[in-house]
This record gives structure tokens, C-alpha cells and sequence, in this order.
């Protein structure tokens, strides 16, 4: 059978259909984008591509009865919302499994729909394709809340709308109304080609080959080959796939556990891919997944540990990296991997009956886990074989109720080239997870997904020299404080800051800071090397580590 051509109002229109409508299958990746620019600019060009009557792909669909485990399309598309399974009584129903197309078809069901990213997709009806740039598109997404204007036309209005002769000119007009007669042509050459490709239902803009078979199995087939030199399938997928065939909920039960580290952890994002890893750890020994290896005894073992060994790996993050670092973000982590060996002691030692809450433990032990997770951020102790014999030897001391192995991971690092100490130019390369290790008690603020951060002596401070830049731009000037801060400061003299009236009431927002009548606030250099020996001071006491030169 050779592809066949649909438009794309009919396309939508069969998306969650009852009757004979296009699902995905339950092995299907989920629908994740990057950065908000790079996903709306290619959300941009992708309705473009449909305008300027470009093909976008083929799409793939396996037509079936066969009472398979299917999901819907998400409507308003934000992250974290994700394609929920359909009820199991619905699973023998006909329909049309799209395997390949998903991204496309999401897109512009979401797009064209609903909201994407809590964002609204608009046309420019201005927008003179002849006197722009190729890669420039009239499309732009808008707040929900942006000023009403007949200049930028709703893609969601305009999808709504019946292919009806009136309404097309009622949209005209409305549009020539406010923007003035001169643009008239511009207007009804816009309308009138979006009117084709999303309204009307002539113009088959989307190309779709149906597979009848009689298994998931020949489809499968189908889809592996036509992904052959493009984005296949990634270990975790497959090994997903396969618990899935056993339990169609499995994946469900993963975005559980981790929204629930997302809120003890208060906005770290350990993902569901993440969480599997971590049960491939503790089932196979390795975070290196194959798909391959793992037998359906394997799989009995996944069903298992999401249902008994949750817990180490949520104190992980609730007791220890939330509840002793207050560490609220992923990126403050540079080395996550390393996280994995302390979940999987602290799940050891609860499975053989011994204390495995973080706050219940002898402080000399926490202190070997402090060092561990200190040495393994700042040192690069991350590579997977590394990752793999930390957790086996933790495993094995969390049995026994021992304290967390150190010295044998101290050795295991020693031997693959990392230093087993923690040398200057390490921790000073890491600014953000120094900042915030020596400073456990204070919370950063994101904004966009960057920490907001202060020196405590401005950069940019008024006649300051390129000397004095380059002097104050290090981490003993770092201190994480809300942006507002700034705002107040800006280039003035901290000193200043800290005695007015406004800046009075951050003081104790600071950490090791003089007094506001201190000689050390005269000259910087005397400021910064106070800040930084009490900071070393701090890094021992808490944790037991000092810096070698």
C-alpha cells in the first residue's frame, strides 16, 4: 500500500476520535522538548514548512482491534504533561497507532488546539513573506494574557472556525478594519493561504501510510527500519517496553515517583528515565542498561522494587540532598550519577532492617557520606564502572549496617586516575555547588533555570579598575541571594549598602560578612580573605575536608 494524503484539519480531527481515531502506542517515547526558544522557533518553522506546501514526513499508523495498551494525545502541552494509557475496556476498540509522526502530530494538535507551554500560537497577518528572509516565518507564540489584536490572528481561532466562505471573509474584514485598507492584499494573501492549509480540507498536506498487522511485533519491525539511521529507540525505552508488556501502568508508576521527588526535593528533577536507572542498579548491579540483558525474571524484579524499595531512594533526596544541602535543582549537581551509590545504601540497609532515615544516623557516618558526595561531585568520581562498584560495595556495608565505604571508594578512584583528596582548583571550579555546600542553609532562587547569585562586592562597582574585576570575580565574593537584592545594591560599595536604610534589612542575608563597622570593608582584598578563611573554616567543620594546594 503507498501513502496516502489527508489534511491537516482531518488529521486533528481523528486524534482521541472514538470512532476509529489515531492513538499512540504504549511504547512510544514520550513527547519532551528542550528550551522554550528552540522548541517554539521549530514549532515556528514546522507550520511553516505547512504553508509554504513543503512535505514534513510521512506518517506511520497501525490500524488493529488488537487489545493493546494505547495512549492519548496531550492537549495542552506543558513539561510534565504527559500521554495517559486509555482505559483498559477501550484497548480492543479499532484504531490507528501512530508509530511513527508523534512529534509532528503533536505539535500541531497542541498548537492549533490548545496551548503549548501555557503559550498561544499566532499569525502575523503583516508579515510579507516576499520581503523577509527565508527562515523568517509569520508565526510568534504570545502570552495568554497579550493585548487583543486583529494584526495577530489566533491559529486556535482560526482552527475552530468552519470552512464556511463567510467567516473567511468576516476574518478579513475585521483585520482590514484595524490595520487600514493599504494592507489589504497583504491580508487576503495571508488569510487565504492559511485558510487553505488549516481550514480547508482539499489541500492534503500530511502524508500517512496505514500497516495492517496482525502483532505489535510486524509493526515494530516496521518502525525500527524506517528509524534506522535516525532517532532510534534508547536502552531505557526498550527495557521500558518490555516491563510494559507486563504491566501497561509501569510507566505511570514512574512519573508518580518522581513528581513525588520533585516535591520533597522542592523542584529537583530526577526523571522517570532516571528512576529506572537507578532499579537497573540495584537489580543488575550496573547503570549501564542493555536491553538485552535483562530476562523476564528481571522484569518480575522491576515490578517488585517500585512497589518495596522506593523509600531509600526518596531519603536520599528528601533527608539528605534536600533536607542537609537544601538543594532544589538538578543543575546544582554536577555530577547526579554519583547520587545513586547513597540511594542504593540507604535501600540496603532498610531492606535488612537497619536505620536508613538520613537524620537518625550517627553523625560520624553522615560525615562519611558528606565526604563521599563531596568527593565524588568535585573529583569526578561519575564514570560508570566507578558509579557501579560504589553502589555493589555500599550495598553490601548497608546489609551489614556498616557505615557507607569510603576509603574502598577513596582506593576505587585512586585506581581509575582521580585524586582521592580534594585539591583547590577543584572546589574553586565549581563555584555554584561550593557556594551552596558551604552555605547549606540558604535556598537559591531560579530564575530561567540559572541560580540567582551575588558578589558581595560588585563587579561592576563605580570606578572600579579591570584589576579589581578580575580580583573580586571569585568565589569568596559569592553569596546566593534573591535577585531583588541587586536590585537595591547595584554598583554601590557593599558597606554603603549594608548601613542604608534598605540595604539594612538584607544583612542578614549575608554569610560571612564583618560588621558594618569593620576596617575589612575599606579594601576588598582584606575583605576576601577573611570570607575566604572562614569559609575553609566552615568546610571543615561540616564536613571534614580541608583543601590541598
Amino acid at each position: 500500500m503507498s501513502y496516502m494524503g489527508i489534511s491537516v484539519r482531518e488529521a486533528l480531527e481523528k486524534l482521541n476520535s472514538p470512532n476509529g481515531g489515531w492513538y499512540l502506542p504504549e511504547v512510544q517515547r514520550q513527547y519532551v522538548w528542550g528550551s522554550r526558544d528552540e522548541s517554539e522557533e521549530y514549532v515556528c518553522l514546522l507550520l511553516d514548512s505547512l504553508l509554504r506546501k513543503y512535505p514534513i514526513g510521512g506518517i506511520v499508523l497501525w490500524q488493529t482491534k488488537a487489545p493493546v495498551a494505547f495512549r492519548e494525545f496531550v492537549g495542552d502541552y506543558a513539561p510534565g504533561n504527559f500521554a495517559l494509557l486509555v482505559d483498559k475496556g477501550r484497548w480492543n476498540m479499532e484504531k490507528c497507532l501512530v508509530y511513527d509522526g508523534q512529534q509532528r502530530l503533536q505539535t500541531l494538535y497542541s498548537v492549533l488546539y490548545h496551548r503549548f507551554k501555557g503559550r498561544i500560537l499566532h499569525y502575523n497577518l503583516l508579515f510579507d513573506s516576499k520581503k523577509e528572509e527565508p527562515e523568517e516565518t509569520g508565526f510568534a507564540f504570545r502570552d495568554v494574557d497579550a493585548p487583543e489584536s486583529s494584526q495577530f490572528l489566533r491559529m486556535t481561532r482560526l482552527s475552530s472556525l468552519s470552512a464556511d466562505q463567510e467567516e473567511r471573509i468576516k476574518l478579513e474584514t475585521e483585520a482590514m478594519k484595524e490595520m487600514g485598507a493599504e494592507h489589504e492584499l497583504l491580508i487576503k494573501r495571508n488569510i487565504a493561504a492559511l485558510w487553505d492549509v488549516f481550514v480547508e480540507t482539499n489541500q492534503k498536506s500530511i502524508a500517512y501510510f496505514p500497516v495492517r498487522a496482525d502483532s505489535p511485533r510486524e509493526v515494530n519491525e516496521v518502525f525500527r527500519r524506517l528509524n534506522t539511521g535516525g532517532v532510534s529507540l534508547t536502552q531505557i525505552e526498550l527495557v521500558l517496553s518490555e516491563i510494559k508488556a507486563v504491566q501497561a501502568t509501569y510507566e505511570e508508576s514512574l512519573w508518580q515517583l518522581s513528581t513525588r521527588i520533585k516535591d520533597v526535593a522542592s523542584g529537583y528533577e530526577f526523571l522517570s528515565s532516571d528512576v529506572l536507572q537507578f532499579f537497573h542498579l540495584l537489580i543488575k548491579d550496573s547503570i549501564r542498561i542493555d536491553v538485552a540483558r535483562v530476562t523476564p525474571s528481571d522484569v518480575t524484579k522491576f515490578l517488585h522494587v517500585i512497589k518495596e524499595d522506593c523509600d531509600g531512594l526518596i531519603e536520599m533526596f528528601r533527608g539528605y540532598l534536600y533536607g542537609l544541602f537544601h538543594i532544589n535543582h538538578s543543575s546544582i549537581v554536577p555530577r547526579p550519577l554519583a547520587l545513586l551509590p547513597i540511594a542504593a545504601y540507604l535501600t540496603a540497609r532498610k531492606r535488612a532492617g537497619h536505620e536508613w532515615r538520613i537524620r537518625a544516623l550517627p553523625r560520624a557516618e553522615i560525615t562519611l557520606l558528606h565526604q563521599f558526595f563531596l568527593l565524588s561531585q568535585f573529583c569526578d568520581w561519575a564514570t560508570q564502572t566507578m558509579v557501579n562498584a560504589f553502589a555493589r560495595d555500599g550495598v553490601v556495608a548497608g546489609q551489614a549496617g556498616k557505615p557507607f565505604p569510603l576509603e574502598k571508594a577513596r582506593q576505587i578512584a585512586i585506581e581509575k586516575g582521580r585524586t582521592g583528596i580534594l585539591h583547590e582548583q577543584q572546589f574553586l571550579s565549581r563555584r555554584l555547588f561550593a557556594t551552596k555546600v558551604m552555605m547549606p542553609h540558604r535556598v537559591y532562587v531560579f530564575q530561567e533555570q540559572k541560580p540567582q547569585m551575588d558578589h558581595i562586592f560588585p563587579v561592576n562597582l563605580v570606578g572600579g579598575t579591570e584589576q579589581y574585576k578580575r580580583e573580586v570575580d571569585v568565589l569568596w565574593n559569592l553569596q546566593p541571594i534573591p535577585a531583588e537584592v541587586n536590585n537595591f545594591k547595584r554598583a554601590g560599595h557593599p558597606r554603603d549598602f549594608f548601613t542604608s536604610d534598605e540595604g539594612a534589612k538584607y544583612w542578614d542575608s549575608s554569610d560571612f560578612i564583618p560588621d558594618p563597622d569593620s576596617l575589612i570593608w575599606n579594601n576588598h582584598l582584606a575583605f576576601l580573605a577573611a570570607r575566604e578563611k572562614d569559609m575553609r573554616a566552615r568546610l571543615s567543620d561540616l564536613y571534614g575536608l580541608t583543601l590541598e594546594p
